[in-house]
């Protein structure tokens, strides 16, 4: 799949995630764009990072997770979506989208 429709694709689904509070439609565009997971980084949540080269281009997906229970500002869950594309260490394009459950 080219870069430009992986990318479109994958911030359609971020929109779609906020509206619907769901990890569905981000977790099937993020494996339909053939992006691959480098971990959980996450201590009090979860922090993972998938990715995919396109030649010189690094698309990043990055999805955080924060179980608000476990701070000093208890809350609802918060998950923020971003989607990253870079050339190099230099950041071309950003988008993101954030939602409470």
């Amino acid at each position: 799949m080219e870069p430009i429709k992986v990318i479109r694709k994958i911030a359609e689904a971020i929109d779609k995630s906020v509206e619907e509070t769901s990890d569905v439609p981000w977790k099937n565009a993020v494996e339909a764009g053939g992006l691959i997971s480098m971990g959980d980084t996450g201590t009090i949540g979860i922090d993972e990072c998938f990715q995919r080269s396109f030649g010189p281009l690094l698309l990043q997906f990055q999805y955080k997770w924060w179980d608000t229970t476990k701070t000093f500002s208890p809350g609802p869950d918060r998950t923020r979506l971003t989607l990253t594309l870079l050339h190099g260490s230099q950041e071309i394009s950003k988008y993101s989208g954030t939602y409470d459950t």
